[in-house]
């Protein structure tokens, strides 16, 4: 019995409506990082628990009790950087605007702190053998009504080695829809599919002074994509200590110089004040002195009580004659 072309249409539909179904229960099966040990504490935000070390050569430094305050600073000098984004042409456009080793905070404030407070927690309560999994979630609104509501997920594990706090970076921001639709690359190539959004990706520190890279070989990797990083958390805590010194220091010295500049200011207006007043009395003093010269010039013309006792002579009187 022939089907109708409507028939055939529906049917095809359905299969790729169930083949998505299957590719979404798989990835979702495969991308998610389900914790292996105690869990501290697990919402809607995410999970903390204590895992086991897969290196049994490994002997971590727990328990050890560390500052919330030192994790959160941990956390928010953690970076990645796209190191090979020419893999796509998105990655191309974004390299050639922003540079190809442009990096980004891998937490946001919000996890940074949800998250301190609870790998505190972990490393008091871990074992040598154990390290402390975490996972955030952050859901991210559609563009617009049509657009429904996606997930993403970061992912990872932190232990105290000695000095250092050692963690690892399984995944950032894991979209599974973002997966589903990256099954090709740009040239329509098969593409392998990456559960972890970090194959192309690089971890960094910053402060750069406090990451260690010659103390100790990274733990063997689980994963390829798996990123790991070792911080001193010493030099960091001294790392920290100086900038916060520096930013208090700094209002100080704008302070200061404020200070100065106002000083300078009115002695510069003190000073042009006397001199205003200076040449005020220089010019009374020329006044007076053309005064007294006036006064002397009219002294000088006017005739003295000697002179007019000499002009006035009496005449000389006639001889008198006498008889011959």
């Amino acid at each position: 019995m022939d089907h109708s072309p409507q028939h055939s249409a529906r049917t095809l539909s359905h299969s790729r409506s169930l083949l998505l179904a299957l590719l979404c229960v798989v990835g979702t099966a495969c991308g998610t990082t389900a914790p292996t040990g105690k869990i501290i504490l697990d919402d809607p935000r995410g999970t903390v628990s204590l895992g086991t070390i897969s290196d049994r050569s490994i002997q971590a430094s727990h328990p050890i009790n560390l500052d919330p305050t030192l994790l959160a600073q941990l956390l928010r000098g953690i970076e990645i950087s796209d190191q090979d984004l020419g893999h796509n042409q998105v990655g191309g456009i974004q390299s050639m605007l922003v540079g190809p080793y442009a990096s980004v905070p891998v937490f946001s404030d919000a996890q940074i702190q949800f998250l301190a407070p609870l790998l505190a927690e972990g490393l008091r309560t871990a074992a040598p053998d154990q390290l402390v999994e975490y996972r955030v979630q952050d859901t991210r609104q559609g563009g617009n009504a049509l657009q429904s509501p996606t997930t993403e997920t970061t992912a990872g594990s932190l232990y105290a080695y000695g000095r250092q706090l050692c963690v690892t970076l399984s995944q950032y921001r894991y979209n599974q829809m973002r997966v589903n639709m990256s099954t090709r690359d740009s040239f329509g190539r098969e593409a392998t599919v990456d559960y972890s959004n970090l194959r192309d990706r690089a971890l960094l520190f910053t402060p750069k002074a406090a990451q260690r890279t010659d103390s100790f070989d990274p733990p063997t990797r689980e994963k390829s994509t798996d990123r790991f990083l070792a911080v001193d958390y010493e030099l960091l805590q001294q790392a920290s200590q100086a900038i916060a010194t520096k930013r208090q220091a700094a209002p100080q010295v704008g302070g200061e110089a404020l200070e100065a500049a106002r000083t300078a200011e009115t002695q510069a207006r003190a000073a042009e004040a006397q001199a205003r007043n200076t040449e005020a009395l220089a010019q009374q003093v020329e006044a007076l002195r053309q005064q007294l010269e006036s006064v002397q010039k009219q002294l000088d013309s006017q005739p003295t009580g000697q002179d007019s006792t000499k002009k006035k002579t009496t005449p000389p009187s006639k001889p008198q004659q006498t008889a011959p």
